[in-house]
């Protein structure tokens, strides 16, 4: 089995944002959150135990910390997932986390380095530019977030700096809509890594299906088109994923263009993502409670 991460869903009651473009809105399956109600740890714990170490066995080696909220909302769990890494024959070492940056200060990002092991913060980020565009989109009560502080941040404490672009009419606001814009603001953050996001909507039918429908209109489509082609054209081709995406040396960022994001296309060799849900079972789809693995 060919496995690109596994992606953990740190459990918590709500997310504190609400963001316009939110995938998790879209589809309704609950998975129930044994965390919080924990009555017997050793049994959890245990549960959460296998199921890693099935990933690690199977020959996955990242571990990407995510959910339907944000996975710094919960450190208590973030330390017993940590407790159970350490504790497997072999642990894993690539521990990334996919973020808004949220409520997330200078002592958070030391909690998560030393204590969780984190090698890689992947921020999500809907408005490049401005801050404050982009803390709108994600509806934050974070009103203080600053993507250029926070990254500056990330780099400081010699942490991989990804930058997960939510791609929309407005990703660049004060600067002109185009591959060079975007790629000149990456650099000035520091970023390593670039993911390129088309952003997912099943249907329209939905408050989020329907801003993806308003706000990704032919003008980011045609800038995704024209990505792909100069990617290809002008970087250089690294590998490519587990899953079949190509990656990319593209003016010095390592580039993937994820238009797959929820793991929609069929690839009968591999599994992008296996998903750790709350209730500490194992799936290998996001939206179907039937690609329950154990």
């Amino acid at each position: 089995m060919n496995i690109q991460s596994l992606s953990v869903c740190v459990p918590a009651k709500k997310c504190i944002n609400d963001c316009s473009f939110c995938c998790s809105k879209m589809h309704s399956a609950d998975y129930e959150d044994r965390f919080s109600g924990i009555s017997n740890y050793y049994e959890y714990s245990e549960d959460i135990k296998k199921r890693i170490e099935y990933a690690r066995e199977n020959g996955c080696n990242t571990c990407m910390l995510t959910g339907n909220n944000e996975p710094q909302q919960n450190k208590d769990f973030l330390k017993i997932f940590s407790e159970i890494n350490r504790s497997i024959k072999y642990p894993f070492l690539n521990i990334e986390m996919q973020t808004t940056g949220a409520l997330i200060d200078d002592d958070y990002l030391d909690f998560l380095k030393t204590s969780v092991g984190i090698t890689t913060i992947a921020i999500s980020v809907a408005c490049l530019d401005d801050s404050g565009r982009n803390i709108e989109m994600i509806n934050t009560p974070d009103k203080n977030l600053d993507i250029a502080t926070l990254c500056n941040s990330i780099k400081k404490r010699n942490i991989n700096l990804r930058l997960c672009l939510n791609m929309n009419d407005d990703i660049l606001i004060n600067n002109p809509f185009t591959v060079e814009s975007i790629i000149s603001v990456c650099k000035n953050l520091g970023a390593d890594q670039i993911t390129f996001r088309a952003l997912w909507a099943p249907d329209y039918q939905s408050e989020q299906g329907q801003w993806v429908k308003d706000h990704v209109t032919a003008k980011t489509t045609d800038l995704i088109s024209d990505l792909k082609k100069d990617i290809v054209k002008n970087g250089k081709y690294l590998d490519t994923l587990e899953y079949g995406s190509d990656r990319y040396d593209y003016y010095d960022f390592s580039v993937v263009i994820d238009d797959d994001s929820m793991s929609q296309n069929e690839n009968k060799t591999a599994v992008k993502y296996l998903i750790l849900r709350p209730n500490g079972h194992l799936y290998s789809k996001w939206d179907s409670k039937a690609s329950l693995i154990f």
